[in-house]
């Protein structure tokens, strides 16, 4: 197999990137990329809206910098969607070069494992996908566009009209350019995260040599837990735009920030479902691994006890006892209790931990209002600790 799992360094938008300059060597220049990005989702807007005198408006709605939604949407959101593209990748890419590394892809199945990646890899570089994409971005702003446009108030998007409200030159380029490139990240990350579902769905039903007595806890698949944090920058991005969202309301309104509790835990719910999901797939494995293992094991240390107590308590012969002993039995012993402590499930509890901090930090600065900067950082590192 491949040393590479490009699952972003490959198709017509890598190729763009080449041409553009915005990879050199074959290494992606990402701080030079996020610029860029705000250069064309952000700033036109802002210099727009500045011309229109939509910069800071007369109302809150009509001041294109006093909203936080959007601002955080093209300041923080889109550029961490781009700048966590390259750690994802080398995660996961290590994630899958350990099936082999640690031969836990029998020979008979290893072609098989081979087609299976090379065909995520074909999925992740298709420039049809990538149109189908931009098709439903641009959808989804269509969507945007009619759900505003019926707002009953002014705002920056869009200005007092005779009859009615009249789309302004910010609120075009918003719906035309920002909108959609923000919507084409976050679905090229949604596609990203399908191909790793089928992934590990299509692993999980190869032949593998699996370890029950492994001491990672989990038949020697314990670094799939890994890979929830690849996924870490999609779902902080993901929580920020929520969380300016939310601010909204909290700063200019007044609402408290516990009143969107439950929305919040649905969303880190939701997101840990969909990151932490496709280990699941290999619960079905692991049980029969581990079930097998119980009595084989459990087997095999009845057999060497009966052979070290008719050796050490009986005092009868035993054929081939040279390496009968208790250290032995001992060995045996802490296997069988590897087995029997082993979790079906391969996630991490610091793993999961850490991307649920990950995801939840975005809503930090929420919480001032309620309680003291010094409490939540005592809080949050408790959670982590």
């Amino acid at each position: 197999m491949s040393a590479e799992f490009p699952l972003f360094t490959a198709g017509p938008l890598y190729r763009l990137q080449e041409k553009l300059g915005l990879v050199r060597e074959g290494k992606r220049r990402l701080g030079l990329t996020a610029f860029y990005s705000l250069c064309i989702a952000w700033a036109p807007m802002a210099l727009l809206a500045a011309a229109e005198g939509l910069a800071i408006g007369p109302t809150r709605l009509s001041s294109f910098l006093m909203d936080f939604e959007v601002n955080v949407r093209f300041l923080i959101a889109l550029p961490v969607f781009l700048l966590s593209e390259t750690m994802c990748e080398r995660q996961l890419q290590t994630v899958v070069q350990q099936f082999q590394s640690a031969e836990l892809v029998l020979e008979e199945a290893r072609s098989h494992f081979q087609e299976v990646v090379q065909d995520i890899v074909q999925l992740s570089s298709s420039g049809r996908v990538v149109a189908v994409l931009l098709i439903i971005a641009y959808l989804h702003s269509l969507i945007a566009f009619t759900f505003i446009i019926n707002y009953p108030e002014v705002t920056w998007r869009f200005g007092a009209g005779d009859d009615r409200h009249v789309l302004t030159l910010a609120g075009a380029w918003y719906f035309l350019v920002s909108f959609p490139i923000y919507s084409f990240m976050l679905l090229r990350w949604v596609w990203r995260l399908a191909l790793w579902w089928r992934l590990l769905w299509r692993i999980s039903g190869l032949e593998l040599n699996l370890s029950p007595a492994h001491r990672d806890g989990a038949a020697g698949l314990g670094f799939l837990s890994e890979s929830l944090l690849a996924f870490g920058g999609f779902a902080f991005a993901v929580t920020a735009t929520t969380a300016g969202e939310v601010a909204d309301y909290v700063v200019y309104d007044g609402v408290s920030p516990l009143q969107y509790e439950w929305e919040v835990g649905g969303l880190l719910v939701a997101l840990l479902i969909v990151i932490a999901g496709p280990l699941l797939l290999f619960v079905r494995k692991l049980y029969e691994a581990k079930d097998s293992a119980v009595f084989q094991y459990g087997a095999l240390v009845s057999r060497q006890i009966q052979q070290v107590d008719r050796k050490w308590l009986s005092g009868e012969p035993v054929q081939g006892d040279a390496g009968i002993d208790f250290r032995a039995v001992h060995q045996l012993g802490s296997s069988l209790t590897a087995v029997h402590n082993m979790s079906i499930i391969p996630l991490g509890k610091d793993d999961v931990l850490k991307l649920l901090f990950v995801a939840f930090l975005p809503y930090v600065p929420l919480l001032i209002k309620l309680v003291p900067m010094d409490e939540v950082w005592k809080l949050l590192l408790k959670v982590v600790v």
